[in-house]
């Protein structure tokens, strides 16, 4: 004769089986700005963020955290405060800094890193580098 369970406990197992196959996985990328001026940076942003939405079915409530990072020659507008204006964003916690600079590096770039809740392993990520910054990761294209 078996233990009985009842439903709301058969909810709670699977729930939990479920989150257990869960982790927060990085996703990365990067993209460069023609001018340092808001609007350029604007564009940049939401083409950067579009894409990654697209490539990764990313929906902004599995997003725990993400990092902008820009280049010391973009400084008109924070890339956070486009992310902040898209729709469902405004609960996503954001964070500007300046990427470090390193002689002959790549100029007029902003970079991204977010931290998603997701069931994909590591290996379905998509990572998104655009325009000039797809140099950064050749082996990506």
């Amino acid at each position: 004769m078996g233990v009985q369970v009842s439903n709301s406990e058969h909810c709670w197992r699977d729930a939990i089986v479920q989150w257990k196959e869960w982790k927060v996985r990085g996703i990365r990328g990067a993209i460069t700005v023609t001018d340092n001026n808001q609007k350029d940076i604007e564009e940049a942003v939401n083409e950067l963020l579009d894409d990654i939405e697209a490539k990764n079915q990313l929906k902004p409530e599995d997003i725990a955290s993400v990092t902008f990072t820009v280049t010391q020659d973009l400084d008109a507008l924070f890339p956070a405060a486009i992310a902040r204006q898209r729709p469902q964003w405004q609960y996503v916690p954001l964070l500007d800094v300046q990427q470090m600079h390193v002689q002959d590096s790549l100029k007029c770039c902003i970079r991204v890193l977010i931290h998603v809740n997701t069931s994909k392993p590591q290996k379905e990520i998509s990572h998104v580098y655009l325009r000039d910054a797809s140099q950064l990761r050749p082996d990506l294209e």
